[in-house]
């Protein structure tokens, strides 16, 4: 378990990327999900002991993140990882096993899976190539802790796919914390996620502790109605869309249907299902406006 206890991170002294953080990390693939800014990657690499606390602490295991047995349980994978452009794969592989624990042969099986070129120089490859190359490279650590930063950056879906379900396979015995902007590759995948704003926790839980307040609406109004029109009636909004005569509504309060009716009077208003994809967009949205206000 990674235990987060009251962390803080400061780059300014008007600049805090992570503000007074607790929590704990278990077995299992978690999400790390928020705007740009919100403070993922400065959380993945204070875990890492690549940046500094300010205040708070890490435990990995009961241990402090910043101790040799720690570390030597935990790979990090970061957004823009270092590789040797003019080696090949292999001695890129080499170099990786010279610093932490690489089963070699299960990073061959992984490279031979994706259809990678073992003896190729890495500086050839596209983005995507790389970030499978390094993608392989973390799947291969015999680390109990994997963090991966913008993990699927790149990555075609037949590739996802293959990545995925090495991830799940591997997930029962380790802790995979993944950051990515392909929210809904995130949504398949995590059985955990957590909500970054402000360098705050906003949410955090199961995909289906997620999106239990939203409703959404669509409406036909006889005449025209803007968002402005439905918030300065006391209805909260989440998200206004409109659609040529259809208007999209996501509400969280469970008397805002009751006051579209009565002052709005639509001709048509129905519930439509959230999708899990949009779900998760909508919970970063308000924990943006809060984070805000």
């Amino acid at each position: 378990m990674i235990e987060i206890k009251g962390l803080t991170k400061c780059f300014k002294p008007d600049v805090i990327a992570v503000n007074n953080l607790t929590l704990n990390i278990d077995k299992g693939i978690t999400g790390l999900i928020g705007e740009n800014g919100a403070g993922k990657s400065t959380l993945l690499r204070l875990i890492a002991d690549v940046y500094l606390k300010d205040e708070g602490q890490i435990l990995i295991d009961g241990k402090e993140n910043d101790t040799d047995e720690a570390r030597n349980n935990l790979f990090f994978l970061s957004d823009n990882p270092f590789y040797a452009p003019n080696g090949n794969a292999s001695s890129n592989m080499d170099f990786y096993a010279s610093l932490f624990d690489l089963d070699k042969e299960k990073f061959i099986q992984l490279m031979n899976k994706l259809s990678l070129p073992l003896n190729r120089r890495v500086g050839t490859f596209s983005k995507g190539m790389r970030r499978q190359l390094f993608l392989c490279v973390a799947l291969s650590m015999r680390a109990n802790y994997i963090l991966l930063d913008e993990a699927f950056d790149g990555l075609d879906p037949i590739v996802l796919d293959v990545v995925k379900e090495e991830i799940v396979n591997n997930a029962k015995d380790k802790v995979f914390l993944i950051s990515s902007h392909n929210l809904l590759s995130l949504e398949r995948l995590c059985d955990n996620f957590i909500l970054l704003s402000k360098g705050k926790c906003k949410r955090e839980g199961v995909k289906e502790d997620f999106g239990v307040s939203f409703k959404k609406y669509q409406i036909i109004f006889p005449n025209e109605v803007s968002e402005e029109d439905l918030t300065k009636n006391g209805i909260s909004i989440v998200s206004f869309k409109k659609s040529g005569s259809i208007t999209l509504v996501v509400i969280t309060d469970d008397g805002d249907e009751e006051r579209i009716k009565e002052i709005f009077h639509p001709t048509l208003m129905e519930s439509v299902m959230i999708e899990n994809d949009e779900i998760i967009k909508l919970e970063m949205l308000m924990a943006k406006e809060e984070s805000e206000e």
